[in-house]
């Protein structure tokens, strides 16, 4: 069976880590979990037993996020993203997403806000990653992450929106987890700016370069 990293960057959430983890035990089968957390914020997290770990400096969500899955790829055939805030509710989810993509693809599942309109987590092939060196534009910190895996699946035409299979996105403003200070910084005014430019200079310098080097695979 094709192995599966999860790579989950978390911050001053140790509680939502354990939460997490529960979802993800009780419908997973052939993924590892990995928790890649802030040096500065290791202490706070309790070290379950089978969960994988990854420290560094802060880097922010998608700079940790392209760090990690660099680092490990060659070892697993699909990279996931789920954010801390995410919930697996679909057995075998892992089965069913990586069986569609086959060897460059992308799939998502339903999040039960989004839906198919963005993948809000995603599964990637880990030679897309390597083809084009990240997980997601390093100039963004955090936002547009998703359009991004939106637009590249679709113009690779590889990519698949599961609907049955649900991971729920439970984000604060759902009303299904409170406002924090990582949700106020991340969603402040000037970052949505600062990475709406740094998406849409990537869009128009750089996103069909990475298109060529993906064909290639």
């Amino acid at each position: 069976m094709n192995k599966v990293l999860l790579i989950v960057p978390t911050r001053s959430r140790s509680k939502a880590s354990l939460d997490f983890y529960k979802s993800f035990i009780e419908n997973s089968s052939i993924t590892d979990l990995m928790f890649a957390i802030d040096e500065d914020d290791a202490d706070n997290y309790p070290r379950i037993d089978g969960v994988l770990y990854e420290v560094n400096p802060r880097m922010g969500m998608n700079g940790t996020l392209n760090y990690v899955a660099l680092k490990y790829l060659k070892d697993y055939d699909y990279i996931v993203f789920m954010g801390d805030d995410h919930r697996i509710r679909t057995k075998d989810w892992d089965v069913t997403l990586s069986s569609s993509i086959g060897n460059k693809g992308l799939a998502y599942g339903n999040d039960l806000f989004q839906k198919e309109n963005l993948p809000t987590s995603v599964m990637i092939s880990s030679n897309i990653i390597s083809a084009i060196g990240y997980m997601a534009p390093p100039n963004q910190k955090h936002l547009y992450l998703d359009d991004f895996w939106l637009l590249l699946g679709k113009k690779l035409d590889a990519i698949y929106y599961h609907p049955d299979v649900i991971i729920e996105h439970m984000h604060y403003t759902l009303g299904k987890s409170e406002v924090d200070e990582l949700y106020s910084e991340v969603n402040d005014p000037s970052m949505y700016s600062a990475d709406q430019v740094a998406f849409s200079d990537y869009i128009n310098n750089q996103f069909e370069l990475d298109l060529e080097k993906i064909k290639k695979i």
